[in-house]
């Protein structure tokens, strides 16, 4: 069998018969694992129902002191800021993303036009939502 890359004038040729031998059925389910580092089994889930001054004092509390290799974070900060940052932002832009479903349902199937400027509107105040809620979280970790 050949395949075409798009766009690159190249193609692949794939060899069935080879690849019948390399694919084997097994009979039962396999348990799968997730795979686990350090990092990620550190990341703890932050009690949604916090206010908001303390669900971003615990944040800051769960991400710790800010750790920096030269001028730029370390890898275990950056995936501990950012994935505070970002489920504030979640948290922030949940209000907006209810108010848009409804607006945009008013013209669903019947003007397209509005429905995309709603989703348009919509995108852009998420955007928003998440950049103010990046910096309320980086003022209070002390980050610029």
């Amino acid at each position: 069998m050949t395949l075409n890359v798009q766009g690159t004038g190249k193609a692949i040729q794939i060899d069935l018969n080879k690849l019948k031998e390399a694919v084997s059925f097994i009979d039962n389910t396999v348990a799968e694992k997730k795979a686990a580092s350090a990092i990620t089994s550190s990341l703890v889930e932050i009690d949604p129902t916090l206010e908001e001054k303390a669900w971003i004092k615990k944040a800051v509390e769960v991400v710790g002191p800010i750790t920096k290799r030269g001028k730029t974070l370390s890898k275990e900060c950056f995936i501990k800021v950012f994935k505070y940052s970002g489920d504030f932002a979640k948290r922030r832009s949940k209000d907006i993303k209810e108010k848009s479903q409804s607006e945009r349902m008013v013209h669903f199937g019947e003007d397209h036009k509005k429905y995309l400027a709603a989703l348009t509107k919509c995108v852009n105040e998420e955007e928003k939502a998440y950049e103010q809620s990046s910096i309320l979280l980086f003022v209070e970790l002390c980050i610029s």
